[in-house]
């Protein structure tokens, strides 16, 4: 058994330093220049951005005249007369041109527009989340490795801890159960060891997919869990939320697009004046002439709707529902983002106080450790005792890196529900 332990012990010691011959250092501001540089989910947003503008820019085409060249050949044939049998060549050039529309393209370029502001914005949010996103799997891997660095040091006392048991057995001060008490808080801590590594090699993995690094490359992360004190004021995060939040500023400018296309939509049901003109040698059901002369014909059309059979009215209600729809969402969204953004605020205030308290835990467990061992070196305590001391200074240690890791957590969840940056880099 023992030299099971060993070898296990031994065969990581020799696979962490392997890897960290061959590793790569990382700290979090070099992670996120690769995240910046490699990660795909901000271009795939940019995509839509630049598909937006492609129809803006379509839909601006209807401030400017269409014109059409048209050239062929034509043959007219009659049975009866054979004068009608000839083929002519024809030629025009034909102009077509929306003078007045009653805003109805300024209202779909509009609401084009507000779509595009929406985009850009899903743009910057997918940016700024992906590199939260990294920084939390960056203090994750950091965790485990700040407890796994415990775990090591524990299974290094515990055989410095093992010898002075021996020695008081060997004294006749203790018994077997002693020596048995040290084993099996070995075989817990190894246990434990090679669960940990496992999990940090898993969120090496995450860091990975957000960074691109290839996975044959080893990763070795400078850094610790920083626990740093922000003052945040509570009502203005709740301002910038109201201001920033991504799904509430998508939500109004849906309001804001939606009320363009009815506005669009409501002009469908008034005149258009048009300018048509053409020039040239007419074709044969439309010319003018028997002879060969060109001609040419240009004149301003005004286009009543006079029944459509209901088509445009039910558009127009059809949005008209969808707006109000809308803005009911908008005003849901406000209310639960306030709760949202409160009750965040205040699982940050509360883990960070909870991560106070866990360094002063650190600090008296120390203490009491050595207390403990002082008396147990004694003989007024026992093993069991010495050892009961170590796990829970060892326990409050693992306690402490786990509140500093959920503290940024919480504040990169803050930072996410108000679309503002609280953590700098």
């Amino acid at each position: 058994m023992k030299n099971y332990k060993k070898t296990i012990i031994l065969g990581m010691a020799f696979i962490n330093l392997s890897l960290n011959s061959y590793a790569k250092e990382y700290d979090l501001n070099s992670l996120l220049d690769l995240t910046t540089q490699n990660n795909i989910d901000g271009k795939i947003a940019r995509t839509k951005v630049e598909e937006v503008e492609a129809e803006i820019e379509n839909a601006k085409s209807e401030y400017y005249p269409t014109i059409t060249g048209v050239i062929g050949s034509e043959a007219r044939n009659s049975a009866t007369d054979s004068s009608i049998n000839t083929t002519n060549t024809v030629g025009e050039l034909r102009i077509d041109y929306n003078l007045y529309k009653f805003g109805g393209t300024t209202n779909r370029v509009s609401s084009l527009k507000s779509l595009k502001k929406e985009e850009e914005k899903i743009v910057n949010f997918t940016e700024t989340n992906i590199k939260r996103q990294l920084k939390k799997e960056y203090y994750e891997a950091l965790s485990f490795r700040e407890v796994i660095d415990i775990l090591k040091e524990e299974i290094n006392f515990n055989k410095t801890l093992k010898k002075q048991v021996k020695l008081k057995k060997d004294q006749g001060l203790v018994g077997a159960a002693d020596i048995l008490e040290i084993d099996m808080r070995d075989a817990t801590l190894t246990n434990e060891l090679l669960k940990l590594e496992e999990e940090f090699q898993h969120s090496l993995d995450n860091i990975r997919r957000i960074t691109y690094i290839p996975h044959n490359e080893e990763i070795l992360l400078k850094g610790n869990i920083p626990h740093d004190h922000f003052h945040v004021n509570e009502e203005k995060l709740v301002s910038e939320a109201m201001n920033k939040n991504l799904e509430l500023s998508r939500t109004q400018i849906k309001v804001e697009s939606l009320n363009f296309e009815l506005n669009s939509s409501k002009t469908q049901k008034l005149p258009e004046i048009n300018l048509s003109g053409r020039y040239g040698k007419m074709r044969i059901d439309e010319q003018y002439s028997n002879d060969d002369r060109s001609e040419g014909l240009i004149g301003v059309y005004i286009e009543i709707p006079l029944f459509n059979g209901g088509e445009k009215n039910s558009q127009v209600r059809k949005l008209r529902s969808k707006l109000a729809r809308e803005k009911l969402n908008r005003d849901k969204r406000q209310n639960h983002l306030k709760i949202d953004v409160i009750h965040r605020f205040e699982r940050m205030e509360t883990i960070h106080k909870q991560a106070d308290l866990a360094e002063r835990n650190v600090a008296n467990g120390k203490n009491y450790f050595k207390n403990v061992l002082n008396e147990y070196k004694r003989g007024i305590k026992n093993s069991i005792d010495l050892v009961s001391a170590r796990d829970r200074l060892a326990d409050f240690k693992k306690d402490l890196i786990e509140y500093r890791k959920e503290y940024l957590f919480a504040i990169l969840d803050l930072e996410t529900i108000t679309n503002t940056t609280i953590l700098k880099e």
